[in-house]
């Protein structure tokens, strides 16, 4: 047998012969003992130099022993890595390291501390330290450039200086820049309408009658004058409804009214029924152009369709019509007729008329139905001369012997002082993507 052969038969007989008894003893706990370190998905350079240092906290009553924290420390210039004691499934478990002496085959076992390790980039330290100290909310804009500062090209760091060169801070502008700029904004706007004098401005434009702002009472607020001339006042006739005689009118709103007044002996209504005729007058004419989608023929043929005397045919035509010249054939024509803001202007008059007949508080419901109109446009008339529209109240509609369902047809329109007219509208922010 060779000498190489005897000596792997010796080895593998010691090598499957029973093992040596070896001695394990834990030392006690010393201030450096050893440190487990583990880095997922953390790499660092081999060269990364660490300081450990350790904390140690004033235990709690129940407990004899300190509380010792541990904390290693290693940076490079632009990363910086720190390895803590995390716990593990919710608490934390007791590592060792084993030291083993051959010779005397003992095991000597030392409580180790394992550490995790994280990175953290400086710049984000300092850009978080400044923020802090400043007590503001840095936006992502701010946040990629001053990675960008601290990571970036050459190129990149240099257009991001030369932009932080161009731009201008407020809160470091001069005190008197900024107070000039305050002083030419209140000169350049102390001219500027109040909201009360914008909102007298939109009524005076609007085709409303003459409004008497400083009235104490309701009769006060319009003058008849201003909406039936007395050329016209003078030529309407109403002798046959003061005797009671053809108490008959087209409009339903109008025959109610004569018929009521008929039935009042106690003094003459003169005035109120002119008002009612020149209503009947004004609501055939609202039809009338209504029919024609505002075109009118010439005031003659009006004067013969509608049946109406001259002067009051000319004081419509005057009010409530626009006239522009047409070259048909050569020659010039006149023409007339009622655009959407006058025809709105005739709404508007009629809405003061009939608080004149009405004792300043009128059911527009049987108004609505003579000029077949929409309630809304006739509730937005009546609100445009400063009333306010209601609903009729109980005793109302009980004393009338109407039902409930029948009274929800009815809106009463009230002049009251002081005035209610609508706000004027607001501008409206445009809708965002817009």
């Amino acid at each position: 047998m060779s000498a190489e052969k005897k000596r792997k038969r010796e080895l593998s007989a010691k090598a499957n012969g029973p093992l040596p008894d070896y001695t394990i003893t834990v030392a006690p706990t010393s201030d450096f003992p050893p440190i487990l370190a583990s880095s997922h998905g953390v790499t660092m350079p081999p060269a990364t130099q660490f300081t450990p240092y350790v904390h140690t906290a004033n235990p709690p009553a129940k407990k004899s022993r300190k509380a010792e924290k541990f904390l290693l420390h290693g940076e490079t210039p632009k990363i910086g890595y720190e390895g803590r004691e995390m716990p593990e499934d919710g608490e934390y478990r007791r590592h060792y390291v084993g030291i083993f002496d051959p010779e005397t085959n003992e095991i000597e076992l030392h409580v180790a501390s394992k550490l995790h390790f994280s990175r953290t980039i400086k710049a984000h330290v300092k850009r978080d330290r400044l923020v802090d100290g400043k007590g503001i909310v840095m936006s992502n804009v701010d946040s990629r450039t001053a990675l960008g500062k601290e990571f970036g090209t050459k190129k990149s760091q240099k257009r991001l200086r030369e932009l932080e060169l161009n731009k201008i801070d407020v809160s470091d502008m001069d005190k008197i820049i900024t107070t000039s700029i305050v002083s030419q904004v209140e000169a350049n706007t102390k001219d500027m309408p109040t909201a009360a004098e914008l909102g007298n401005q939109i009524r005076e434009n609007k085709p409303i009658p003459k409004v008497n702002l400083d009235a104490k009472h309701p009769h006060e607020v319009y003058n008849l004058e201003d909406i039936i001339g007395s050329d016209e006042y003078s030529v309407i006739w109403v002798r046959e409804w003061e005797k009671g005689e053809d108490l008959k009118s087209k409009s339903s709103f109008v025959q109610a009214r004569i018929r009521k007044l008929s039935e009042d002996k106690t003094k003459k209504h003169t005035r109120h029924l002119k008002i009612l005729r020149y209503i009947s007058f004004l609501i055939d004419f609202y039809l009338f152009q209504q029919r024609g989608r505002g075109r009118l023929p010439a005031m003659d043929r009006v004067k013969k369709a509608l049946s109406i005397d001259h002067a009051v045919v000319e004081g419509f035509f005057r009010r409530y019509t626009e006239k522009t010249i047409s070259n048909e054939g050569g020659a010039d024509k006149e023409i007339y007729a009622v655009s959407p803001a006058l025809a709105n202007k005739i709404l508007y008059h009629m809405a003061v008329l009939c608080l004149m007949v009405d004792q300043y508080d009128v059911d527009i419901f049987e108004l609505k139905n003579d000029l077949g109109v929409q309630p809304k446009e006739l509730v937005l008339a009546f609100k445009e001369v400063g009333c306010a529209v209601r609903e009729l109240t109980k005793t109302q509609w009980t004393a009338m012997k109407m039902t409930k369902a029948e009274a929800a047809q009815h809106k009463r329109a009230v002049l009251r002082i002081p005035l209610e007219f609508p706000k004027p509208p607001t501008r409206r922010a445009k809708a965002a993507g817009r």
